[in-house]
C-alpha cells in the first residue's frame, strides 16, 4: 500500500464505517481487519518527502523515511485506539500521554530533520510507544501507576513510608 501526500491518514475510512463497526456490522469488521494486516504484511510509506519530485535533500532520505514510516504508524495507531476506546479515550490519561509523547517526537523530527541522530532515537521511541498503545502491555505499568494514584486520592497524601521506617 502506498500513502499518497495530501490524503489524511482517515480518508480511507470515514465516519460512517466507525458507526458501522459500532453496530456489529460483520462485513465491515471483517474489510477494516483485512486492511490492516494487508498494510502490516505489504506496507509501503510514501509521503512525497524524499525522491525527485521530494521536499528534503537527498542526503536526509534515511531520517525522511523514518518519519514518513512514523507518521503512518501513528495515523493507523490512533485509529486502532478510537476504535477500541471511542468517546472514552479522554478518560485514558496514561494512553493519551503516550500519544501525546509520540507527537511532541514526531514535531522534533520535523524541526530537526537535519538531525540524523535524533530522528533514529526518536524513531525508535516512538515505534516502542506505540507497540505499548496498541496492545494491553504490562510492562507499561499502568495498572501499577492507577493503584498509586487511587491509593494517594484516597488517603489524600503522600503514601510511601520512608526508607529509614522500613524493618525489612
Amino acid at each position: 500500500m502506498v500513502v499518497k501526500p495530501g490524503g489524511g491518514v482517515g480518508d480511507d475510512l470515514c465516519g460512517c464505517a466507525l458507526r458501522e463497526m459500532k453496530k456489529g456490522n460483520i462485513g465491515v469488521v471483517l474489510e477494516v481487519v483485512g486492511q490492516q494486516l494487508v498494510d502490516s504484511i505489504i506496507r509501503k510509506v510514501d509521503l512525497g518527502l524524499t525522491g525527485p519530485d521530494g521536499v528534503v535533500h537527498p542526503s536526509l532520505a534515511d531520517s525522511a523515511k523514518k518519519f514518513e514510516e512514523n507518521v503512518y504508524l501513528f495515523g493507523t495507531t490512533v485509529k486502532s485506539l478510537l476504535y477500541r476506546f471511542g468517546k472514552t479515550i479522554v478518560d485514558e490519561q496514561l494512553v493519551l500521554k503516550r500519544v501525546a509523547d509520540v507527537l511532541i517526537n514526531l514535531y522534533a523530527m520535523t524541526a530537526v530533520l537535519l538531525a540524523n541522530t535524533f530522528c533514529s532515537d526518536a524513531y525508535f521511541k516512538n515505534n516502542y510507544m506505540m507497540t505499548q498503545l496498541q496492545k494491553n502491555a504490562p510492562e507499561n505499568n499502568d495498572d501499577n501507576i492507577k493503584k498509586i494514584a487511587k491509593e494517594v486520592l484516597t488517603q489524600r497524601a503522600y503514601i510511601c513510608s520512608h526508607p529509614l521506617e522500613r524493618t525489612f
